[in-house]
Formats: structure tokens, sequence, C-alpha cells
């Protein structure tokens, strides 16, 4: 549990030293923790550990270093887990954490290294912000004369004194605190910074260089997710990048990938090979349809992605589009409808669809020669298919039955309703041959039949239309 006590001296919630001399050269999060533990101590307030890292959203080891900075520069005191802040008066009589470092005289062994390094003249406040990461972060001299040199050459001499505050908080935050350590972790940097400054170049970024971004998605492309770098290089080509977020662009293509556990360059190539041959195909498709503007849209993904899992090869899928045309539809929900069909069928083969099919043209054909013989003018579909065959095969009528049922409806004002009903009748009557149907009382095939309506003529007209009618069929069935 820690706790935060004011000193009872203390006359301002915000000491005004704190704001004028330490507030604007300490890290922001420090700055948080200290306003944040003056704010509980004002109220008497405690939180326990975890409850401090959820509101602070900092863990135990960044809230601890932030607490050991204040107690270091003078502004608190720290015994065991309790955290005192400092009156204002003690800070002004002496200043403590100067007195706590060697003059910069004293350092100028380390000042001169810290020069030949950065290859430039360094200012008392950046020095002391430098001395921080000894006297703040525990790191010996020579780690963090490691790690301005490694960013130096990273990032040049002109690199700022608050980048390397954010690595050296980093490196002590992960226990880099020897010589040998460092040189490890700065190994793995290059590692990760190389690949990375590789790819800001294939992606035209030149002049940039990797931010810590840039390295953590490197790094977790290659360590967490098993990419080599050659595969993300393949992954790229042909592709372009913006300049805004660019990163972030190929972390969603990489993350595709990964899910799907496709993460060698083989695997890769082997889908994308797959991918372009899938929109090939579908643009084929499209093509058959006789789609004025070819482009795949997700929707045309779908369907094709349902019907090759069906098993449908894309010559099947050609066939179906094709069928599709001729009945004036080019849409994929009714090439969907002919492959359903099939499937039902059990026709697994070109072959069969097309012999399949043949057959089904000569029943259209026989069909459409029955309705315009009745004057009806109808698209042929599945159901009139379906009635022609009960007709035909499971009653028994002739198609010449048909034809002479559609000769006689053709006077009625709704002839096919008429041929309907008629043809029922004989199918019930066993009238399945044209002698038979011609044996028929043909007053009675011209009385009204039930739910239906004789068109409107003169006598004149019907006398003529029946001698017309009576003519045809002794000109088609007579002997």
């Amino acid at each position: 549990m820690i706790k935060f006590t004011l000193d009872e001296q203390a006359t301002t919630p915000v000491p005004t030293i704190f704001l004028k001399k330490y507030m604007c050269d300490a890290p922001a999060d420090y700055v948080k923790v200290y306003l944040y533990g003056l704010c509980l101590a004002n109220a008497g307030t405690q939180l326990s550990d975890v409850e401090l890292e959820a509101e602070l959203h900092m863990t135990a080891s960044q809230i601890e270093a932030a607490l050991n900075y204040w107690c270091l520069k003078g502004q608190m005191t720290k015994s065991g887990a309790k955290y005192a802040f400092v009156m204002p008066d003690s800070t002004t009589k002496e200043d403590e954490p100067k007195k706590r470092r060697a003059p910069l005289y004293e350092m100028q062994n380390f000042n001169n290294m810290l020069r030949t390094v950065l290859a430039r003249d360094l200012s008392p406040a950046e020095l002391n912000k430098i001395y921080d990461y000894t006297d703040v972060f525990g790191l010996p001299q020579e780690v963090v004369l490691a790690l301005v040199e490694y960013c130096v050459a990273e990032r040049g001499n002109r690199i700022s004194v608050a980048y390397l505050d954010k690595v050296a908080e980093g490196w002590s935050e992960e226990g880099v605190n020897t010589l040998e350590k460092a040189q490890q972790k700065i190994e793995g940097y290059k590692a990760v910074s190389g690949g990375a400054n590789r790819l800001m170049r294939l992606m035209g970024l030149h002049g940039k260089y990797p931010g810590k971004t840039e390295m953590d998605l490197y790094n977790k492309w290659t360590e967490k997710w098993g990419f080599t770098h050659e595969a993300i290089e393949f992954v790229m080509k042909g592709k372009e990048f913006s300049k805004d977020q660019p990163f972030k662009y190929l972390d969603a293509i990489l993350r595709s990938l990964y899910d799907r556990g496709i993460i060698s360059s083989r695997k890769i190539n082997e889908f994308y090979t797959a991918q372009k041959e899938r929109r090939a195909n579908i643009k084929e498709i499209l093509t058959a349809l006789k789609y004025s503007r070819i482009v795949v849209a997700p929707k045309h993904e779908q369907f094709y992605d349902e019907w090759r899992s069906a098993g449908f090869p894309q010559q099947i899928i050609l066939l179906a589009c094709a069928q599709s045309v001729k009945i004036g539809s080019r849409r994929f929900e009714s090439v969907d409808g002919f492959l359903k069909d099939w499937k039902q069928q059990n026709l697994g083969t070109e072959d069969e669809i097309k012999k399949y099919l043949r057959k089904q043209n000569t029943i259209d054909r026989k069909i459409t020669q029955v309705y315009e013989s009745a004057g009806v003018e109808r698209a042929v579909g599945e159901a009139d298919r379906r009635t022609y065959l009960r007709l035909t095969q499971e009653k028994g009528l002739s198609h010449d039955v048909l034809l002479y049922a559609a000769e006689y409806s053709s006077l009625k004002d709704r002839p096919f309703e008429y041929m309907m009903k008629v043809l029922n009748r004989w199918a019930e009557e066993g009238v399945d041959t044209l002698e038979k149907a011609q044996k028929q009382n043909l007053s009675n095939l011209f009385a009204k039949a039930p739910g239906t309506m004789e068109r409107e003529y003169s006598d004149e007209e019907k006398k003529k239309r029946e001698q017309d009618a009576y003519a045809d069929m002794e000109r088609l069935y007579g002997e």
C-alpha cells in the first residue's frame, strides 16, 4: 500500500518551486505521478498498488521510477512504502539535487566522451538531463555512453536529448543495466531498425528513420508472427503505400495472412497465385454474363467461393452463365439457381449437364410449339417443364394430344387456363392419343369451362374463328 502525506507547513496544493523549477524539465509521466500523489495526499486518500496503476494507466515499475525521481530531486522523501512531499522552504534554502551530484567539472571525463560521441558541445541543462540516466534510471556511465553512441549512429549527431530520455527510460524499465545487456539490446535494435529501414525505403520514405511505432511493428511481424524479412518484402511487391501510416497498412495485410496461417514466402506465393487465378476466373464469369464493366465486387467473390466449395469447376460455372444469359438474366443468383438444379439432379460432369440440357431444350421446343398453337405468349420455365413431363410421361398423353387441345383453346379468352383444364380432364379420362381426342364431343370442348371467360366476339367473328380452327385441325390431324 502506497500512502502520501502532506507536510503541515505546505500552504498551496502545488508548490511553486515545483512549477517553476522542476515541472518543465521532468518527463510527462513523472509530472502526472507527482500531481496525482499530491492530490491524494491533500485529500488524505490512499490507494492500493493495483488501484494506482489503473488510475494512472502506468505499471508499478513506472510509478516507482517516477517516485524515486522526485525523491532524488528532493521534492519527496521515502520511508518504506510511504512517500512524503517536502515543504517548499526546504528546497529554497538548499538545492539538494545539486549537492548530491558532483560538479560538472568533476564529470569532465564523462562529459568529454559524450561530446565526442555527439560531436557537439552540450549545455549544462542537457548534461543534467543525461546525468538523470545514471542518478534516476540507475544506468552505469558505460551503458549511457553505449546508448548515446547507438542513437547517434541511427539518427545522427543532431539527435535531441528528449529522444535519448525515452530510450534511457525504456532501457531502465527493461533492466538493461550492464554493458553486455546494452550490447545485446543494440544488436537487437540494429536488426529490427535495419529491416524496418529497408522497408521504409521500399515504401518510398527516403530521408526518414524508423521510430518506435515502426520498430515495434517490425519486431511483432518477425519475432511474434514469424515472417521473414524476405517474406514481408514479397508481400509488398506491386503495392502502393501512401506516406500516411504505411506501416499500419502493411500491418493489416500481414495480419490477414497471419490469421490464415500463411507466413512463409512459398505459402504467400501460392496464396497470391490462387488469388490472382480467382480474380481472373470471376472476370471471365462477368464477361460470360455480358457485363459491360468488368469489376470484381465482394458479392461476386462470395458467390464464386461458394460455387468452388461446392465442387463446381470453372467450365460448368461458365455453362450455367450461358444458360442464364439464354433466359435473359445476367444475375449471379440466376447462375446459382442453375448450378443448384444440376447438383440436385446429380449431374457432376460437363457431358452429363450438356446431355441434360439437350433433353431440356427438346422439351422447351415442344412446350413452345404447344403455347404457340394456343396463342399463348409465355416464357418456358421449370414449372412448365414439370407440367409437360407429368402430362406426357406420368399420364401418357402424346404430344399430338397437347397440340390438339391447344388448337381448340386458342378460341378462348384465357387460352392457357382453358387448355390446362381440358388436358387435366383428358388425363383423368385416359384420353392419351390423338384418335381418342378427336372422338371427344367437340361441342363440349367449346363449352364454357368453370372459371373461364370467352372472348367477346360477334356471331360472325365466332363462326369464322370456329371454321378456321376446324380447318387447321383437319389440315393437321385429318385423315
